[in-house]
């Protein structure tokens, strides 16, 4: 078979990440807000459910990189668990956005139930999507590119729904939000379903298991991240990407209303995410040009920079430049993490013998989980250690812990996801795409 996949096998995989974003963009974006302003839950209950379920969510995800390990179907490892589980991740998608009938009370409980499971299908189904990277094929320089394709259309579900869902939810029903927030759920979901199914049928992997096992154990899949430090810098990444890109992501209605005092610029402060797109665009051609670990230092040193220019700043269009400028550096790194990634697969096998892209992807996604929960409790928190109360004037307690989640905390993390790419690193010896031909006693 070709190592080769073609334009329609690219899009279709990318095109799974695009489904699998848009439930994902629509709760970071949007939940925190939700859950306190619409839903009607405290500050300090939220920042708890976010803490607890997607540090279960972490939890998980090693699991399921075994599972992926030691699956062997005729489809392959990956593909399979795109079609059995695209239904259920959908609807867990438009289920944290129904408000049932409940007393006070049995309210947590179900937020609390609702928004764990949609973690642990979310971790179902997009590990095995990000880990089949790998296998589609074995050339560097195409993984760029098709990685970078994957986060361009993946990044375009979340700029999109995040400028266009308080316009949606107004126009799907008038000054009812919460029936709002759940007809536009719904539709999302039926997109999902749609876009996992065509990945499914529309990809092959390519790359085998050369360690003569279909099926790894645990004692292998773990040997594959002994001595490996390009997939302990990745996951290094990933953990302060995805803390800095939370809070800074879920305060925007906060930031607008209470910092800006403009409410109405919340969809075009969405908007600038799109700068993401243009960072995510170029970034496999910039890293192929002078390497990945230059342009991702790069994107987070813009990340940083314009970040903390927020703080100096209030004139909209000045805000609004800094925030473009931000996000075209994190999507400078952020179309490079997946890409990242699949580098550390091929070493670790090289290295030490296992391909073991199910957990080292999960392992990675650990990092990705626990900083969406560290991100995204903490901006909670803050609100709630402000005493926040939805549809009251702000204060300036509440205005600094907005500018705390939405400024400082995501400066601070892009500068230590820029320090992280320092440690990765291969050894001079070591080539690209040659599997197996390394040895632990030869690199100890």
């Amino acid at each position: 078979m070709s190592d080769s996949p073609g334009l329609g096998e690219r899009l279709s995989y990318a095109l799974g990440n695009f489904g699998i974003n848009l439930p994902f963009g629509m709760t970071n974006a949007y939940l925190l807000y939700f859950y306190t302003d619409v839903y009607g839950i405290s500050a300090g209950t939220v920042a708890s459910l976010f803490l607890f379920a997607r540090a279960f969510d972490a939890l998980f995800d090693p699991l399921m990189g075994l599972i992926i390990d030691r699956t062997e179907t005729r489809w392959g490892k990956h593909r399979p668990f795109l079609l059995w589980l695209a239904l259920p991740f959908a609807a867990s998608g438009a289920l944290v956005f129904w408000i049932p009938p409940l007393a006070e009370g049995w309210r947590e409980v179900y937020i609390f139930a609702s928004y764990t499971v949609l973690g642990v299908l979310y971790s179902a189904v997009s590990l095995p999507l990000n880990s089949m990277l790998p296998t589609l094929t074995r050339d560097p320089g195409q993984r760029n590119i098709i990685n970078a394709t994957r986060e361009f259309l993946g990044s375009s579900a979340t700029v999109g729904i995040g400028y266009a869902a308080l316009p949606l939810i107004k126009a799907f029903s008038p000054g009812n939000d919460a029936r709002g927030f759940f007809l536009l759920s719904l539709g999302l979901a039926a997109i999902t379903v749609a876009a996992l199914i065509n990945a499914f049928f529309n990809t092959r992997e390519r790359v085998a298991n050369h360690t003569g096992a279909a099926r790894l154990t645990t004692s292998q899949s773990l040997g594959a991240t002994r001595g490996n430090w390009p997939w302990i810098a990745t996951m290094g990444v990933n953990f302060f990407f995805w803390v800095g890109f939370t809070g800074h992501l879920q305060s925007f209605v906060y930031y607008a209303n209470a910092v800006l005092e403009k409410v109405d610029l919340v969809s075009t402060l969405m908007l600038t995410m799109m700068a993401v797109l243009a960072g995510t665009a170029v970034a496999g051609v910039m890293a192929n040009a002078i390497g990945k670990v230059t342009t991702g230092m790069v994107g987070a040193a813009l990340a940083a920079v314009f970040t903390i220019a927020l703080v100096f700043v209030r004139e909209p269009a000045l805000v609004l430049g800094a925030n473009v400028i931000a996000y075209f550096g994190q999507g400078l790194i952020g179309g490079l993490l997946f890409s990242l990634m699949a580098d550390a697969v091929d070493y670790g096998e090289w290295r030490n013998g296992y391909r073991a892209q199910g957990f080292l992807f999960a392992g990675s996604s650990f990092g990705v989980k626990l900083g969406m929960s560290i991100g995204g409790a903490a901006g909670a928190w803050f609100l709630s250690l402000a005493n926040y109360t939805a549809g009251t004037a702000p204060t300036a307690d509440v205005r600094s812990a907005v500018m705390a989640g939405h400024v400082w905390l995501p400066a601070a993390s892009f500068v230590l996801m820029g320090a992280s790419l320092l440690v990765f690193r291969f050894p001079r010896n070591y080539r690209h795409g040659q599997p197996g031909v390394g040895s632990p006693a030869k690199l100890g």
